[in-house]
């Protein structure tokens, strides 16, 4: 699959059809093919030369949606950088990546002077935000206008066409790389299962566009047809009048984003009844927190979608699934179409429902590998397989269970103990925002659980009312059994909890323990 294909039937179908709305920047399809077939020319004349890696670190935006589709126009491979990243960080992904040219826009422009310092290959830095240009950097819209038109390059199939680079939950980040028929196979599989985007439609795009979720949504609703609404952060104010003001129909958010919204105090005060999707990926989610959603956008179908940036989308749960309720709102769903899955145990045996063990794929969505670690792609492409390092179960329908990272899983006094089922327990306590499960070292347990709790604003609760709350739900064996209460949860550029950190701020934190 060529990826600029959405572009080329977008001009054939929809020419003056709105492609793109940023704020007071409005544009159609015509206009953005033609932006973007300038825009490759101007990278072409840059240096920029098939195969060459193009970097933007930018919030969300309609140039976002250009550099990325230049880059492919151009036959060079899109870079989209983790917007959470210090300097150090980017640079590290710069020099790893060999980005010559860069996008920063706005948020990001005072750490030019930094990164050149720091990446000795950086020759072209393009300001793609809307304040006044620095010294040193090319303004966006001038190196728009300076490009001659450049024929789309239509590179595809194993050519690479994203290096995203993973969020760091387990250290260094590793540059995943993603090829026109991986991204173009999960993209197909995840729409015949029936994605939260609908055709015609129009996508808010809230999630940051370095991950691999908010990239399938953004491209979807592209090849679709429809248009496509930047929200530069997670503002519940703002989520709620685009939803209102743009009639938006699908999104993709986070649990903790959908909570914010329906706990909003003004939340009644805004019309959201054209939001006909919610996408949504996070292992593990309460069902208190899903049903309470459910309740608050009654119009809205929920679909649950499990993937890892290696694999693109793995399994969804349908929004029929959701409203039909039940134990299966704890599952991940059932695998896509073309998504081959197993769960198997530590010599690679298939594991029959029910047993727990590592969950592994295979197919033509899985990554090409890491950009430049050969070790590490060896270790998690094995036998053909892609090994996710994700604990779970297949149940007799062929439904997922994640329940926790392998690594992440706590044997104490002999019993295995997941983070995920402890978390969902903690979840359902009137006092708990979110909490975090760890094993912490014990000298008679060998590890014990060690919850770290975010209690919502205004409320109040000690550890042994915690402890005592998850002994109804669960063995006391899985019981906490000491708790840490802090005002919030360290996290990756992706949103998920970094344990890690955690772990080695145990030793200094603040434990109530019983």
């Amino acid at each position: 699959m060529n990826l600029t294909h959405a572009l080329h039937r977008a001009l054939r179908l929809w020419p003056d059809q709105v492609m793109t709305v940023d704020g007071d920047r409005v544009r159609t399809t015509r206009e953005t093919v033609d932006r973007v077939a300038r825009l490759a020319g101007a990278l072409a004349g840059a240096g920029v030369a098939e195969g060459d890696r193009v970097a933007i670190v930018a919030v969300n935006c309609d140039r976002h949606h250009e550099v990325i589709f230049a880059s492919w126009w151009a036959g060079a491979v899109a870079n989209p950088v983790n917007t959470r990243w210090s300097a150090t960080e980017i640079a590290f992904a710069l020099n790893d990546s060999g980005s010559e040219v860069v996008f920063l826009d706005d948020s990001f422009v005072a750490m030019g002077p930094e990164l050149r310092r720091r990446v000795p290959g950086l020759r072209v830095l393009v300001h793609c935000g809307r304040g006044e240009v620095p010294e040193g950097m090319v303004a966006y819209e001038d190196f728009v206008a300076g490009g001659e038109p450049l024929e789309d390059a239509r590179r595809d199939g194993d050519d690479l066409a994203l290096l995203l680079y993973t969020g760091g939950t387990t250290g260094t980040p590793k540059g995943v790389m993603v090829t026109h028929r991986s991204f173009g196979t999960s993209l197909l599989s995840y729409q015949i299962a029936g994605s939260s985007v609908k055709p015609g439609g129009t996508t808010m795009l809230t999630a940051p566009l370095f991950h691999i979720g908010a990239l399938l949504s953004w491209y979807a609703q592209t090849i679709l047809g429809g248009s496509l609404v930047f929200v530069p952060g997670f503002v519940p104010e703002q989520v709620l009048r685009t939803i209102q003001d743009h009639g938006v129909t699908s999104c993709a958010l986070v649990p903790a984003m959908i909570q914010r919204l329906y706990e909003h105090p003004d939340f009644d005060s805004y019309d959201v009844s054209s939001l006909e999707f919610i996408g949504y990926g996070a292992a593990g989610t309460p069902q208190s927190q899903l049903e309470a959603a459910l309740k608050h956008f009654p119009t809205t179908s929920l679909v649950h979608v499990y993937g890892m940036t290696e694999t693109g989308v793995l399994t969804s749960l349908s929004g029929e699934e959701h409203r039909r309720g039940g134990p299966r709102l704890r599952s991940a769903g059932l695998p896509t179409p073309m998504v081959e899955l197993a769960v198997v145990d530590p010599e690679g045996n298939t594991l029959p429902p029910g047993a727990v063990g590592e969950v592994v794929t295979r197919g033509d969505h899985v990554m090409a590998g890491y950009w430049n670690q050969p070790q590490a792609t060896a270790e998690a492409l094995r036998d053909g397989w892609l090994h996710t390092g994700d604990g779970g179960y297949l149940d007799e329908d062929g439904y997922l269970y994640i329940v926790d990272r392998i690594k992440d899983m706590i044997i104490t006094g002999g019993e295995n103990v997941y983070s995920a089922e402890v978390e969902n327990a903690l979840a359902s306590h009137p006092a708990v925002e979110t909490s975090a499960v760890i094993g912490l070292p014990d000298a008679e347990w060998g590890e014990r659980v060690h919850a770290v709790v975010v209690l919502r604003d205004g409320f109040t609760a000690t550890a042994e009312e915690i402890r005592a709350h998850a002994k109804t739900l669960i063995a006391g064996y899985k019981a906490p059994r000491s708790v840490e209460f802090v005002p919030a949860m360290p996290v990756s550029g992706t949103g998920k909890i970094l344990k890690r950190e955690l772990r080695a701020a145990h030793d200094t934190s603040q434990e109530q323990t019983s």
